[in-house]
């Protein structure tokens, strides 16, 4: 279910803020830049939809068999094997979705940080462990360092558009690990920040030295 942003809720758009920001930099780290600034609207082009996390769990090699799907945190570690698993229920398959980016909680720092992959198979939150999880294929993503109590955006375009529900998959070969705010925290549980552009949506965005100008429209 998407979690929408009520345009006529001054309250509803500052506790979306942190989400809307931390996806903003994650673009602008990509090379993009998006107008729409937290408060300015978010009924105008291009939109930018928050979604919950449908599931999320990790799996441990040291617990092969136990399953952390009610755990209020997710782990990621290289020494035992953690790896952390999340789902959203999303439809992808648009044309005019033109970011996607996954954004975490961390609430540890971590150098390394951590890797995203796309997950093919099916998995139930409250049932899956390290014996039966879905195994990680390539390509993926790196996360970059991760800073404690901080949102981190990683941009997952090039894995997730096409797909019509959405499942990741998080390691690390890091011994040192991260730990992340799961779904069951409420407000700092993972999120997928979408942005979706209409076909006649003039407000994209190249960055020009420090600063960025509109790109204009094509000639009548």
């Amino acid at each position: 279910m998407i979690c929408g942003i009520d345009p006529r809720s001054r309250a509803d758009e500052f506790r979306w803020r942190p989400f809307v920001v931390a996806a903003l930099i994650g673009l602008a780290a990509a090379g993009w830049i998006v107008q729409e600034l937290p408060g300015a609207g978010f009924d105008r082009d291009p939109k930018i939809r928050a979604y919950r996390a449908k599931a999320d769990a990790f799996v441990n090699e040291a617990a092969p068999r136990r399953n952390f799907g009610r755990a209020r945190q997710l782990l990621v570690d290289a020494s035992p094997t953690v790896r952390t698993y999340v789902r959203f229920d999303v439809d992808l398959t648009s044309g005019n979705v033109s970011h996607v980016s996954l954004l975490l909680y961390s609430r540890s720092r971590s150098r390394p940080g951590y890797r995203v992959q796309l997950v093919s198979e099916r998995w139930k939150e409250r049932a899956i462990n390290f014996v039966n999880a879905p195994e990680l294929t390539p390509p993926s993503v790196g996360s970059g360092p991760l800073r404690a109590r901080s949102w981190k955006a990683v941009e997952v375009t090039s894995l997730a558009v096409g797909e019509h529900g959405v499942s990741f998959a998080l390691a690390t070969d890091s011994p040192n690990g991260a730990v992340f705010a799961s779904r069951e925290t409420g407000f700092h549980g993972p999120r997928l920040v979408v942005v979706v552009e209409t076909p006649n949506d003039t407000t994209r965005s190249t960055t020009t030295g420090t600063g960025a100008s509109p790109v204009p429209p094509p000639p009548p």
